[in-house]
């Protein structure tokens, strides 16, 4: 689903262009492919880059083809170069990876209710609190910068230390949706779970909220997992006519359908300010990891 939402973003963002049109440079937009679980990679490689090429075509638009990302690092260089001037990302990554000088307010689909990270345990596991997981399974993400922060922090918060050797094991998975699976039947005692794929497994089958539960106290939240931005080199006008255009289509038919189909509750301005949460759960990171005397990664910023 995470797929869907940014598909329909970045074609509103092209529609958005077209009221707008001669009066804007030409975009740029960099696409790191971890925002997407649900959908094959060459799948969405190839019909984005139709599909978005097509129709900036029919609208006449200066439009660059979208860049796909693996790595944030390259995204960052490219944006530096010029060569990008829009990202779509990972709220976590852009924190570790840019400073904000080097960004700027951009839009993007959100729903109203925040997709928080959860941390939900198996009801029969007597997981309470933190050092409960001495010993416990847990699961979460598969290269999800946000997962793997939080839970390093949780630890070190309760053992003084990057203590993964404390828990049974620590295993991963593509989607979220299989995490649920792992806790339903017994294949781990607790995973970090984003709410939305949450609540979508408990919508589907109501035992899930018999034999699962959230620890609210020891959840993460955020606005959205995911973040659309501009580049800061972008003129203030420019980003206003874009983004203006783009959430001209929450007022139209056609733009709420859309909207309704793909999950999203409106296009709404996101703004730099929302990497805070994530930025200040780095910072904790950091400074319990020196307390520690660990390490920190490379590539941070």
């Amino acid at each position: 689903m995470a797929f869907r939402r940014w598909w329909l973003i970045l074609a509103l963002f092209i529609i958005g262009l077209g009221s707008a049109r001669g009066e804007a440079p030409p975009i740029a937009i960099g696409f790191y492919l971890p925002v997407i679980r649900d959908v094959p990679r060459k799948d969405v490689e190839v019909s984005l880059r139709f599909w978005i090429e097509e129709l900036a075509a029919s609208l006449n638009l200066t439009f660059k083809p979208i860049r796909f990302y693996d790595d944030l690092g390259e995204l960052r260089q490219d944006m530096s170069a010029g060569t990008i001037n829009y990202l779509v990302a990972t709220s976590m990554g852009v924190a570790q990876h840019f400073s904000l000088k080097e960004l700027s307010d951009g839009f993007g689909g959100y729903k109203a209710v925040p997709d928080n990270l959860l941390l939900v345990v198996r009801g029969a596991a007597g997981i309470r609190r933190l050092a409960d997981l001495s010993g416990k399974r847990v699961a979460m993400l598969d290269h999800d910068e946000l997962s793997e922060v939080y839970l390093e922090t949780l630890l070190l918060k309760t053992w003084g230390k990057p203590a993964a050797s404390r828990l049974e094991s620590v295993s991963r998975e593509k989607r979220s949706s299989s995490l649920v699976h792992r806790l339903f039947f017994n294949q781990a005692d607790a995973a970090l779970i984003y709410r939305n794929a949450y609540e979508t497994a408990l919508a589907l089958n109501p035992q899930v909220g018999q034999r699962l539960q959230v620890l609210k106290d020891y959840s993460f939240s955020g606005r959205s997992p995911h973040i659309g931005l501009f580049s800061s080199h972008v003129s203030t006008e420019h980003r206003e006519i874009i983004t203006q255009g783009a959430m001209r289509l929450n007022e139209t038919p056609r733009g709420r359908q859309v909207l309704e189909i793909y999950q999203a509750d409106a296009i709404v301005v996101s703004t730099v300010r929302e990497l805070a949460p994530f930025r200040e759960l780095l910072g904790e990171n950091r400074s319990l990891k020196a307390a520690a005397g660990a390490p920190a990664k490379k590539g941070e910023r």
